[in-house]
């Protein structure tokens, strides 16, 4: 934020369908369905409503609980979404949680993200830690240190992180994973309304990949084209094209390699 002292900043609150211009505030609270018409820096920003911001955004704080949008790009520390929120340009956060929908058209750079509802991320992921038990969509690839997910994830580029996991409660798919040590397993669930789901969807509990590259490689409940590792298990229901390995290589009686090569 601005150096400017903060007894010298001003608040902006709108209700109802108002309109205002940019500029720099303290804090910025959009109840209805009101719009700002430019660059907004403030501390605090909070939209209930159905608010846009039609420029830039950089704050400490944006909490969203309605259906926000913010046209520009957006720079914050925290960004905390329990509604419906899009981000036109590219974000930037230290710490993003949504546990309602959200949309980010370009990048996203962010140390710490959690989900525990849906995001759709139309360019690529840089940062820290992911933590996803919603649904996660990339389109690009996705760069962080730390990734886990029990949900459904979609990832159309590289996910490359230190350490993977990835828990299978849904059919998911990522083109290509690599990582130091990367776990895919399988949570049980025989519920009669998730078995009437898949089948009409035509969903499979599996992990989809094309590209699986680590040191230590644990799978279970995945389908893939190539696994390459040092050490790889291959656990229950798991249909591989070729697996790769220089060190060890343990595979179930009820999972199918098709080619097995010693490096």
């Amino acid at each position: 934020m601005n150096t400017v002292e903060k007894n010298k900043l001003h608040d902006l609150k709108i209700s109802g369908s108002g309109t205002s211009g940019g500029g720099l505030f303290d804090e910025v609270k959009i109840s209805g369905s009101g719009k700002i018409a430019g660059d907004v820096d403030c501390r605090e920003m909070k939209i209930s409503g159905s608010g846009t911001v039609a420029g830039n955004v950089k704050s400490g704080l944006i909490k969203t609980s309605g259906s926000s949008t913010i046209e520009g790009d957006t720079k914050a520390e925290t960004i905390t979404t329990s509604g419906s929120s899009k981000y036109d340009g590219s974000v930037m956060a230290s710490e993003m949680n949504i546990s309602g929908s959200s949309k980010v058209t370009r990048d996203l750079i962010v140390e710490k993200f959690k989900i525990s509802g849906s995001c759709k991320i139309g360019g690529k992921i840089q940062g820290g830690s992911i933590k996803a038990s919603g649904s996660l969509r990339v389109d690009q690839d996705c760069e962080v240190e730390t990734f886990s997910s029990s949900g459904s994830v979609h990832i159309d580029g590289l996910l490359n992180a230190d350490k993977v996991h990835i828990e299978i409660n849904h059919e998911s798919s990522i083109k290509e994973i690599g990582g130091e040590k990367i776990s895919v397993t399988h949570h049980s669930s025989n519920g009669l309304i998730k078995q009437v789901v898949n089948f009409l969807l035509q969903k499979e509990d599996y992990l989809f990949s094309d590209l699986i590259e680590g040191d230590e490689v644990y799978l279970e409940n995945t389908k893939a084209k190539l696994v390459r590792g040092k050490n790889v298990v291959i656990r229950e229901h798991c249909v591989i094209d070729t697996v790769e390995y220089s060190g060890t290589l343990d595979v179930h009686k009820d999972s199918t390699i098709l080619k097995k090569v010693k490096i």
